[in-house]
């Protein structure tokens, strides 16, 4: 029993340093971050957003990992209560600004996305935007997703993917912290899907159209509570 308190206590003391490195990677980000990723055509991708999500703009859904509020926004001009979080402050500093200067009732909470401060089943549709290749513990976080999300409501992630097979293909972070899909192909992000117990999964591969960037184009992953 000790040995197990002692590595509960590792754990959670590995977790958080982990927490502290990646916060301060996007932290440092986040001065040039919108400026960098100005590539999307909002238009098409409001188009797809509802169309993945499918409620017709009514119910509530939180954009996990929201950094400068990319998502958050579009859902909330299609209609839906959004709730963005993300380990990051200062990215979310530049989202709240944004808010206030566009009238938008977006709410940002600093939170890591493996364990989130919301209610078993609160909100209809969880998404997230070039998260998962950036998570230490992918499942846990799915997990707490699927938690927060009421009876058939949906896990939707869009990613991309750097090659037919594998993801990122490089580490982004100080101190050599563990990424499980860095190097993740499509059947391993459905794995985690799997694994959560999530059902109906599907995988769909989005118009180039989408973004004028010289990146792969997008891929959403898709599965229901």
């Amino acid at each position: 029993m000790a040995l197990q308190t002692i590595s509960g206590k590792e754990y959670e003391m590995d977790f958080e340093k982990s927490i502290q490195t990646i916060s301060k990677h996007w932290d440092d980000a986040s001065v040039t971050f919108d400026k960098e990723h100005a590539t999307e055509d909002l238009g098409l991708w409001k188009e797809y957003l509802e169309k993945v999500i499918g409620l017709n703009g009514n119910g509530k859904v939180l954009d996990v990992g929201t950094g400068t509020g990319f998502l958050a926004f579009m859902l909330n001009e299609l209609g839906y209560g959004a709730v963005g979080i993300d380990i990051s402050e200062k990215m979310m500093e530049i989202g709240r600004a944004k808010a206030l200067e566009r009238n938008q009732p977006v709410s940002f909470i600093n939170s890591p996305c493996e364990k989130t401060p919301f209610d078993d089943g609160e909100f209809d549709a969880v998404v997230n935007c070039r998260l998962m290749w950036t998570l230490t513990k992918p499942d846990e976080a799915v997990n707490e997703w699927k938690r927060i999300l009421k009876s058939g409501g949906k896990v939707i992630s869009f990613m991309r993917m750097m090659s037919a097979s594998g993801g990122q293909g490089h580490s982004v972070y100080e101190n050599n912290i563990e990424l499980p899909l860095i190097d993740g192909s499509r059947d391993k992000y459905v794995e985690v899907y799997k694994k959560a117990g999530l059902k109906n999964i599907q995988t769909w591969e989005l118009p180039e159209e989408m973004s004028v960037s010289d990146m792969p184009s997008w891929t959403v992953f898709v599965g229901e509570k």
